[in-house]
């Protein structure tokens, strides 16, 4: 048999062509075949999205630890699940500004801000996913992890933010009534469930680090903020 991604020829006994690791006797692309290769990406053993966000939810900053240690085959990759939250989220948030969201309400300088602040959100998640990661390498610098590791860790903790926003927002949208009560109950719990993956990352406990984490999620938010507040009087004043 020939291997119709390689074009090498392939013995008949193999299920998998051994050069590029395809499936030997894939026939036609259709519906079917379609529904299947989804089913498989999101309920696969190795690297399934849904496998992945089981045990980010309870063991978060042990699957960043496994997946930086060399695991890679066993988890979906940090930075395309960051990608893919941040695209579901931001539909999540435009419909949650159109169906639930009273601007009336909002003085016309605020609601001219939170426009932009949602209209660009993916954008300031991707920018801030960096500067996060520089931040916890930064200031657990001594702990023998790189940068690029701990942008694996914070594209994983963003990502599983992304989904616990998804899930808050279409609370809110059918029920916006909830958003004062419950919306300060879900950052706390969030802010939790970080400080307990970082902990985890870098395998303690101590009182030093969560002291240095809170700091982190202080100091992540007002630079979060800041570059909000400027990029949006950058935006008016060149009335884009």
């Amino acid at each position: 048999m020939k291997c119709k991604n390689c074009n090498k020829v392939v013995g008949e006994t193999h299920s998998y062509c051994p050069h590029c690791g395809q499936k030997m006797g894939l026939g036609r692309l259709n519906f079917k075949q379609l529904l299947k290769d989804l089913w498989v990406s999101l309920t696969n053993t190795d690297q399934g999205i849904l496998r992945l966000i089981k045990h980010l939810t309870y063991r978060p900053g042990k699957v960043a630890r496994e997946y930086v240690s060399g695991r890679r085959k066993s988890y979906f990759n940090p930075f395309n699940y960051l990608l893919l939250t941040v695209a579901i989220a931001l539909y999540f948030i435009l419909q949650f500004e159109t169906v639930a969201l009273d601007y009336s309400k909002i003085e016309p300088d605020n609601k001219e801000l939170l426009q932009f602040a949602f209209k660009y959100f993916n954008i300031f998640i991707l920018l801030m996913w960096p500067i996060h990661g520089s931040l916890i390498w930064l200031f657990f610098r001594r702990r023998q992890t790189n940068y690029v590791e701990n942008l694996a860790l914070t594209a994983y903790l963003s990502g599983q933010t992304m989904l616990y926003y998804i899930l808050a927002l279409a609370l809110f949208t059918i029920f916006p009534s909830l958003l004062g009560p419950l919306g300060t109950i879900i950052g706390l719990l969030i802010s939790i469930w970080y400080t307990i993956a970082i902990l985890q990352f870098y395998q303690t406990k101590s009182f030093w680090s969560i002291l240095k984490i809170v700091f982190i999620i202080t100091l992540t938010n007002i630079i979060s903020q800041g570059i909000i507040y400027s990029t949006f009087h950058i935006y008016r004043t060149l009335d884009i």
